[in-house]
């Protein structure tokens, strides 16, 4: 019913516009694309997100939804004048189309050899094909079968209307050949997605996949391919341009396919550049490609910036996991900073009301946040889009919304809601709610794993003679906004671990955070910084090593960590070490969540609590306690979830 209904209305318009002046049908179909624009969400989001791919370095979202407004424009003018072909000859052609390098059709048709008329998507195409058998050179077109039948045959007999033959579905392929051996002209289209059986060219920078059917048939029939694109100047007039031709004969090389399919591609994407609004963006062009780039948000804290790469890592796993290479999936870090507290919260608002409307916007990000910040990140596009914390989830909303990515929260969003991500990693202690789109983990994501703890691990051992059979690993925080540690606990913290190194012929390896304060770091220094016992100290806002955690709980058989950092603590427990973690000082008398997580932990034989005055006690007790090295399986929990997710 749909189909008959199709098919009648396009055959009145047809007839209608035969009354009718070219001029005031375009004039309609702006209007009408207008009209599209604004209420054809899921085509306009790919749209978007495909100028975004290729554009985002050099527009601003401004002017991309501009383009994909005239995307839109110029794709219903085109609807228009196929519904006007009947009208085009000779008159018609010489007033509206310009034809530049006309001499390359004609030499090419008086050549004694086949011709492809290579186009794509771009301008009126369908007319292009028309001035073709006006100028003298009648075409076979090898068009997409619709899947409405009566409608499809009425397009393929208005395209037939002045002398193009139209190459039915199931005789493609031999009607293209057995045209080329009679030296005919055949117009072919190849500019979408093929799939991952397709050929791998670059096209804006990305592996694309692209149909090679075309050069393989040239260079099976020995045919000449001439590379065409019509460009809509303004209202009905046209420029057709005919680019040099693509000759076998001229690329001997073993990869000629390739090479001269990277050419057209080259040449395609010299005419998007040019004219970025005449090309029909709204197909998944990228669908095949095998780049995908996660952006992960950074809200300045260390522990929110390993538990997002964490994740990170694990979408690359599972993309390794489907056969993509490690390069295939590319991992880009942005600081998100606010301009001050009230831009902060006032984003957040903004994000709770957020959807695809704001795709082209970005006026809340950028009246939020600073002018770098929200520079850098509108010229990042992402397919994925990761962050912890509430500071960032706001802008991780409006990220996925700009690039129609699919966004990771890690812990509880805050105010932006579960709703708005795709996925939320929220560990037990956060109280998860049960929902779809939430996965529930013992601690927080950390990047402690085998590999890189024997990687990191191997790192140090160069750096330092590690000569006793015994070593403990110390790992220091500092203040935050519910602990801070202070001189009294770092002379105790220091007195406990040479008190555990001394009873059990022991030796150190020693690191702090950026959060430790510098009376603290002055205190470790000066007591351990020449120790015997204490073989490594990185002072992390001194001279930081990479990596100098993962490798000091690789070299360590017993762990002492400040509880002030669950991301600290986490990585301890990954480790898979005996861990003792020790309490700072609280800034307020109420239970905290710290406290709450630690306690939880005990309970369920992680780790051991004490305080700065007990450390040494406690370290002794945990050594000579019997210790399966518990684990979790958080890691394959994120992998099965983010896995699902791509």
């Amino acid at each position: 019913m749909l189909d008959l209904i199709a098919y009648i209305l396009v055959r009145a318009l047809n007839l209608l516009f035969r009354f009718v002046p070219v001029s005031l049908t375009l004039w309609l179909g702006r209007r009408l694309g207008v009209v599209a624009f604004f209420f054809n969400k899921k085509r306009r989001v790919i749209a978007y997100a495909n100028l975004k791919a290729a554009f985002a370095k050099e527009k601003s979202p401004h002017e991309l939804r501009t383009i994909t407004k005239r995307v839109y424009q110029n794709m219903v003018q085109t609807f228009m004048e196929v519904l006007n072909l009947t009208k085009v000859n000779r008159e018609y052609v010489d007033r509206y189309v310009e034809v530049v390098n006309m001499d390359l059709i004609r030499n090419a048709a008086n050549s004694g050899r086949g011709t492809i008329l290579l186009t794509a998507h771009f301008g009126n195409w369908e007319l292009s094909s028309l001035v073709s058998s006006v100028e003298g050179w009648p075409i076979m077109v090898l068009v997409r079968e619709q899947k409405m039948k009566r409608l499809n045959e009425l397009l393929n007999r208005l395209r037939e209307s002045n002398g193009c033959k139209v190459i039915r579905k199931g005789m493609d392929v031999k009607n293209i050949l057995k045209a080329l051996q009679e030296k005919k002209i055949v117009g072919i289209l190849a500019d979408q997605d093929a799939g991952k059986n397709g050929m791998f060219v670059d096209f804006f920078g990305r592996p694309t996949s692209s149909h090679s059917g075309t050069m393989e048939i040239a260079k099976r029939t020995d045919s000449i391919v001439l590379p065409n694109f019509i460009v809509r100047t303004k209202g009905p007039y046209h420029k057709l341009y005919l680019e040099e031709y693509i000759d076998f004969r001229n690329t001997p090389s073993k990869d000629a396919v390739r090479e001269n399919l990277q050419r057209y591609m080259s040449l395609l994407e010299r005419y998007v550049r040019q004219y970025p609004d005449q090309w029909l963006w709204l197909h998944k062009r990228w669908k095949s490609t095998p780049l995908r780039t996660v952006l992960v948000l950074n809200d300045g804290k260390a522990g929110h910036l390993n538990q997002s790469l964490a994740v990170a890592g694990q979408i690359q796993k599972a993309r390794l996991s489907q056969g993509y290479k490690e390069s295939d999936t590319k991992i880009v870090v942005v600081d998100v900073k606010f301009k001050n507290k009230f831009a902060k919260l006032a984003l957040s608002l903004c994000a709770r009301l957020a959807n695809w409307r704001c795709q082209g916007c970005m006026l809340c990000m950028r009246a939020c946040l600073t002018g770098q910040s929200y520079d850098t990140l509108m010229k990042t596009y992402a397919d994925f889009v990761v962050s912890c914390g509430s500071a960032t989830s706001a802008a991780n909303v409006f990220m996925s919304k700009e690039n129609n990515a699919r966004n990771v929260i890690i812990m509880r969003p805050g105010i932006p809601g579960l709703k708005n991500f795709s996925l939320a990693v929220i560990p037990r202690h956060d109280k998860p709610p049960s929902r779809k789109n939430v996965v529930e983990t013992t601690l927080a994501p950390n990047l402690i794993d085998g590999d890189t703890m024997r990687s990191k691990g191997a790192k140090i051992r160069q750096l330092v003679r590690i000569e006793k059979s015994i070593v403990l690993g110390l790992l220091v925080g500092g203040d935050n906004a519910g602990f801070m540690l202070t001189k009294d606990s770092t002379n105790k913290i220091v007195m406990g671990v040479l008190e555990f190194c001394k009873a059990n012929d022991a030796e150190m390896l020693a690191t702090t955070s950026r959060r430790t304060p510098s009376e603290s770091e002055s205190i470790l220094k000066a007591r351990l910084g020449n120790n015997r016992l204490c073989k490594l100290l990185v002072v992390a806002n001194e001279r930081n090593i990479e990596g100098a955690v993962a490798g000091i709980l690789e070299l360590s058989d017993i762990i002492a960590v400040s509880g002030e950092s669950i991301s600290m603590v986490s990585e301890a427990i990954a480790s898979g070490k005996k861990v003792v973690v020790f309490e700072l000082d609280k800034k307020t008398k109420a239970v905290t969540k710290y406290e709450r997580v630690l306690a939880d932990l005990e309970r369920d034989g992680y780790l051991v609590r004490t305080t700065p005055a007990g450390l040494g006690a406690a370290l002794e007790r945990t050594w000579k306690k019997q210790f399966s090295g518990k684990g979790t399986n958080d890691r394959e929990k994120i992998f099965a979830a983010v896995r699902r997710l791509i």
